[in-house]
C-alpha cells in the first residue's frame, strides 16, 4: 500500500473528509464577489511567498559579499518568521470561509484519487 493511499485511508476516516466527500465539497464560496478586507487578505499571502525566498536568496549573496555568514544565519530565520506571520494575518483576514472551503475541496480530491474504493459509502 502506497503512502499516499495510506494516507487517504486515515483522513476518510475523519468526520471532516467525510463531511467533504458526502457533501461533493466544491469551491463556490470562491464565485462570490471577495469583500476588501478578502481581498486584502489575499494580497498579504501572496506578498509573503513572493518576499520570503528571494529576499533570503539576496541576503545570501549579500552575505557572500561581505564575507559575513552571520547575516545568513541570523537573517534568513527573521526573514522566513516575518514572512510567515504576514502569511497568518493575510489568512486571518481572507476569513476561515475561505480557507475551510478550499482545504474541504483538496481534501475530497486526494481521496477520492487515492483511495477511491474507501469512500464514506463503501467499505475499506
Amino acid at each position: 500500500m502506497s503512502l499516499s493511499r495510506m494516507l487517504a485511508v486515515q483522513l476518510i476516516k475523519t468526520r471532516f473528509v467525510r463531511r467533504a466527500v458526502r457533501e461533493n465539497a466544491g469551491l463556490e464560496i470562491f464565485r462570490k464577489k471577495p469583500t476588501p478586507r478578502v481581498i486584502a487578505g489575499l494580497v498579504l499571502i501572496g506578498a509573503s511567498y513572493v518576499l520570503c525566498w528571494p529576499v533570503i536568496s539576496a541576503l545570501g549573496v549579500f552575505a557572500a559579499y561581505v564575507r559575513q555568514p552571520l547575516w545568513v544565519v541570523a537573517g534568513a530565520p527573521l526573514v522566513w518568521t516575518m514572512t510567515h506571520f504576514l502569511c497568518m494575518f493575510g489568512a486571518y483576514l481572507a476569513g476561515k470561509e475561505h480557507s475551510r472551503a478550499f482545504l474541504k475541496w483538496a481534501l475530497r480530491l486526494f481521496v477520492e484519487k487515492h483511495a477511491p474504493d474507501c469512500l464514506p459509502d463503501k467499505i475499506c
